[in-house]
């Protein structure tokens, strides 16, 4: 890591330090997001990134003005210059490629999910007893400043005894049998799709907010879909039916921890949702409700008083609510959010501290509990989790 001085404008209590050179394996979408996010850290940049096709290589270190590029993962793994990995790959190879960072000793920040299988991930806690690696996995949504202050508001007992929670993750993006992404293929994305890639998000966020973990699920999933065309030519358009059995949507009742009942659904097809992502709270003081299409609020309820409403405002967070960097007026989304995820791990590595953010360990306990959701929809009854 390379020193930095006088940086003007820079994070508060970071003017001066060290800073991170981070390689990213795989750009695609969340690839080029986590890239962005880097640059507008101030103390960070994107040193490499690997990726197979040698051109697009070229032309994204030609346009971000990255250093260096590969196209096998294991050479930039074998570089000097980098102090923390980012895994942006798809879901099937999460497991070997985290497995070789770690080996490598880089820091590492997996993409969601942390494997498709839990021995995997099993397997990845288990090499980090005997690596001094720090770990990290791309949970945003516990990031954005209303949810980290409700979790504030729930670790002061501001709403007293948590009695439930409930809520959603519902999009549309595949809601005709023409839609098609790798994700929909268990053999890229793993035996759950639905729930390991949007649903898995949901679940890290009620662990989060309650600081419970789930002992109990059971679950109701669909596949509305079973047959869907995969385009594989364009000129002329040519289409082949692919049998799907990764589940568009899901039901799933939870017990948690000291008695809390839970209850959530996803979907992929339901139209007109693009990012519907919901939850709402209910303790014996007073429930909140916060929803992604208006992160900046956060509505709180009450029995014997009149219902509020927070604002995003830095002035009114509490301590757990608060970001670096947070801007008066300033209207919270997903980009800042990713921004804030990057920020919270690079700061522990940088400075140690209270860890905020999902690490290997939640990712893996994320990774059984979708198991656990698969074995309960196939067994029709409810599963427990060890």
């Amino acid at each position: 890591m390379q020193e930095v001085r006088g940086m003007a404008g820079g994070p508060e209590g970071l003017d001066r330090m060290k800073r991170i050179r981070a390689g990213i394996i795989g750009m695609g979408g969340i690839g080029l997001a986590q890239l962005e996010a880097v640059r507008r850290l101030g103390y960070a940049e994107v040193a490499a990134v690997a990726v197979r096709d040698r051109e697009k290589a070229r032309g994204l270190c030609d346009f971000y003005g990255i250093p260096k590029s590969y196209t096998d993962y294991r050479e930039l793994l074998a570089d000097g210059d980098i102090d923390v990995v980012h895994n942006c790959t798809p879901n099937d190879i999460h497991f070997s490629i985290n497995r070789d960072i770690i080996l490598a000793g880089k820091q590492v920040l997996s993409e969601k999910p942390l494997t498709i299988d839990s021995g995997d991930s099993r397997e990845l806690l288990r090499l980090l007893e005997s690596h001094n690696v720090k770990n990290a996995v791309n949970f945003v949504y516990r990031h954005y400043s209303m949810v980290r202050h409700a979790r504030g508001m729930i670790e002061g007992g501001e709403l007293g005894e948590i009695y439930a929670i409930r809520g959603t993750y519902l999009q549309d993006w595949l809601l005709y049998d023409t839609d098609w992404n790798w994700r929909v293929d268990e053999s890229a994305g793993g035996p759950s799709r639905a729930l390991a890639d949007i649903g898995s998000h949901w679940i890290d966020l009620a662990r989060f907010l309650l600081g419970a973990e789930i002992v109990e699920v059971c679950a109701d999933l669909a596949t509305f879909l079973p047959t869907r065309k995969q385009l594989v030519s364009s000129n002329p358009p040519v289409s082949r039916n692919v049998d799907v059995k990764t589940e568009d949507y899901g039901s799933v009742l939870m017990r948690f921890e000291r008695g809390i009942r839970g209850q959530f659904t996803v979907s992929q097809t339901s139209a007109g949702r693009k990012l519907g992502l919901s939850f709402d709270i209910d303790g014996s003081k007073a429930s909140l409700h916060w929803e992604h299409d208006q992160a900046d609020r956060l509505w709180i309820g009450h029995r014997d008083s009149p219902n509020g409403e927070l604002i995003l405002h830095p002035g009114l967070l509490n301590e757990a609510g608060r970001h670096a960097g947070l801007r008066d007026g300033k209207v919270e989304r997903w980009p800042e959010a990713q921004k804030h995820m990057i920020d919270s791990f690079y700061r522990d590595l940088l400075e140690g501290g209270k860890r905020r953010y999902a690490d290997f360990s939640d990712g893996h306990r994320v990774v059984e509990t979708v198991e656990a959701i698969l074995r309960s929809d196939r067994n029709r009854a409810w599963e427990s989790l060890g």
